[in-house]
């Protein structure tokens, strides 16, 4: 699924800076069947990348004067949350369909892109995100509320995303403690 600045640029999110390179995300096993259908433009093999704040296994490609990132199995840890991209269990029911020159496009659902801005600290992002969400909830909250069952946030994030979307009641089930919900 296509990611990052070119998914918002598509998906009507404003951007400081034009796309510098094309993100793409998919979980472990795809990215390594995608890397087998890319290895003619490959510019390096699948390495896995772990930070102090993201978990991923890496591979870089270039098209013309294009920069391709394949991320497979990407993770984003920050103050106490943990943040799993699941793209076929998950994501991929929600992707944004679009084409683009005739060819048809899966973006990435802007909930992933909100929680992944909001844990990597960037309001350059997540505040635009949150006011093209806000315009249409129903349309963003049942795959946020999905992604918040299905990983580890603090009650601090949760309250954060909660403000910043205008949804008060998102963060009620953290009010309590810093735990999981069931």
């Amino acid at each position: 699924m296509l990611g990052g600045s070119c998914s918002l640029m598509l998906q009507g999110v404003g951007i400081t800076e034009a796309p510098r390179d094309i993100d793409v995300y998919a979980d472990l096993y795809d990215a390594s069947q995608i890397h087998e259908l890319l290895r003619d433009i490959a510019v390096d093999e699948p390495h896995y990348d772990r930070t102090e704040r993201y978990v991923s296994v890496l591979s870089h490609y270039a098209l013309d004067s294009i920069s391709i990132e394949l991320v497979g199995g990407f993770e984003v840890r920050s103050e106490g949350g943990l943040y799993k991209t699941e793209i076929a269990e998950v994501l991929a029911s929600y992707a944004v369909q679009t084409k683009v020159q005739g060819q048809s496009l899966q973006l990435m659902p802007l909930a992933h892109e909100f929680v992944f801005n909001v844990l990597r600290g960037r309001p350059d992002r997540y505040v635009n995100i949150a006011a093209v969400m806000r315009k249409e909830p129903q349309k963003h909250m049942p795959l946020l509320a999905v992604i918040l069952q299905r990983n580890l946030w603090s009650r601090e994030q949760v309250v954060r995303m909660a403000e910043l979307l205008d949804q008060p009641l998102l963060s009620w089930p953290w009010q309590e403690s810093d735990i999981k919900p069931r």
